[in-house]
């Protein structure tokens, strides 16, 4: 058996390493002398020789991005960056940090403010205007009341709706209360703004004060009293430059009353122009007759047949309501007496919720048929007049010497009726009426 010869080990191939160190093949050791500098310094030894030292690292090409002025590395960087020191840190481009954006508060609807509107009972909806966006026609104002603001799907195609998103702003007379462009928001204060609607309401009371008019309730008083006579008496009550009353083609037409029935209530009013014609003989032909005695509950401007028949159907409408709940009968109570600058004696009821939403309710019933409302200014405007003296007129009015300071009566409102404005009286003594309706 023959035995196996131990293996020699192969010589190795020198690597390109080797041969530019010129080692040899078989010792591994370095034989050529040492190489020097190319830049003329002195020779240095090979890497395998006693005390040597690794060589440095060579920077080749510059830095593309230090050239363009946005190296994030700095001195750090592997590759050159010409002209900078050596050893300094180049400054590294900082993220653009954005601000937080403060959110905004959520601001109220117009849907909100069409709400506040019809259900506050602080604020008459007649004394908004709406300022909207018409697809033909731009921008456009409306007064709120002309307005149906019912689901569009259930209102007929001759009555004025829109769409909630095209409201632009709305209007408090001539204030603006809330504006979508601009974040207004005077109604409910939302945006930050520190300012609600009844604080402007105060403001608006304050200027006109300050300006002379008034805190307005007697002006509404005047016009509602002077459209209530005959037409020779509202053309003359109507001077030049008188600003309580309103130009010629917005004054109202028509009103919505409850004509005073009680008995006892008629005595007491019969007692109080006795004991006034007593005072004073000359102010008898001034009191006004028993059989026009009424409470005016809401204005109206009806031009032509069919608005008229249109207020009609209104009121049928509410009278059908009205049945189908079977509310209680509101129960005015009359207590004392008040003049207006000594031209008009009245007597006013005490607040009733229950006739001011009536008086809303009225309101918004012919808004949805598209008519003109005439506003009143506030609910505390309802009154029974007693006795008018025109404008220009000599006499004076004052409260009788023993005014009464018991309750004058009640009146139960179960009946409305839609009057006309200087359109004669009817057989009985009252205005001419267009129609006249039983509540319950």
């Amino acid at each position: 058996m023959q035995q196996d010869r131990p293996r020699q080990p192969a010589p190795s191939r020198p690597d390109s390493g080797d041969a530019m160190e010129g080692r040899g093949p078989s010792t591994g050791k370095a034989f050529a002398a040492p190489q020097a500098d190319h830049a003329g310094g002195a020779p240095h030894t090979g890497t395998d020789g006693p005390g040597a030292t690794e060589p440095a690292l060579t920077l080749s090409s510059p830095c593309r991005f230090f050239l363009e002025g946005g190296c994030r590395f700095g001195a750090r960087c592997w590759n050159l960056h010409p002209g900078a020191p050596p050893g300094t840190p180049q400054p590294s481009p900082e993220p653009s940090s954005k601000k937080p954006s403060s959110k905004k508060p959520s601001m109220k609807t117009a849907g909100d403010v069409i709400s506040r509107i019809l259900w506050d009972r602080q604020l008459l909806p007649s004394e908004f205007t709406v300022g909207h966006l018409d697809r033909f026609s731009g921008v456009r104002e409306d007064a709120f009341t002309a307005f149906c603001w019912e689901d569009l799907a259930s209102v007929g195609p001759e009555v004025l709706a829109i769409p909630q998103h095209r409201i632009q702003y709305f209007k408090y007379r001539d204030r603006v209360v809330w504006d979508k462009a601009s974040r207004l928001d005077d109604v409910f204060g939302s945006t930050g703004g520190g300012r609600t609607i009844l604080e402007v309401m105060e403001e608006e009371a304050r200027h006109q004060q300050a300006v002379g008019m008034g805190d307005g309730r007697a002006g509404v008083l005047e016009e509602v009293v002077a459209l209530e006579n005959e037409e020779e008496e509202e053309d003359d009550e109507a001077e030049p430059g008188d600003q309580s009353h309103p130009p010629a083609a917005s004054r109202p037409t028509h009103f919505v009353a409850v004509r005073i029935t009680s008995p006892e209530l008629r005595d007491s009013v019969a007692r109080l122009q006795a004991a006034l014609s007593q005072a004073d003989p000359t102010l008898a032909e001034f009191c006004a007759p028993l059989a026009t005695l009424h409470l005016t509950l809401c204005l109206l401007r009806l031009d032509g047949a069919g608005e008229m028949q249109a207020a009609v159907t209104a009121l049928r409408e509410l009278q059908a309501k009205h049945r189908r709940l079977l509310p209680p009968a509101p129960l005015l109570h009359f207590w004392g007496l008040d003049t207006f600058q000594r031209r008009v004696l009245y007597a006013a009821p005490a607040p009733s919720p229950e006739l001011a939403g009536l008086a809303h309710a009225l309101e918004r019933g012919f808004a949805c048929k598209g008519l003109t409302v005439v506003p009143l200014l506030a609910d505390d405007c309802f009154h029974l007049t007693v006795a008018k003296i025109p404008v220009g007129g000599e006499p004076k009015l004052s409260l009788p010497p023993e005014a009464p300071g018991e309750e004058l009566g009640t009146q139960a409102v179960e009946s409305l009726c839609l009057c006309q404005v200087g359109g004669g009286r009817r057989t009985d003594g009252f205005y001419s009426t267009l129609v006249e309706l039983d509540l319950y």
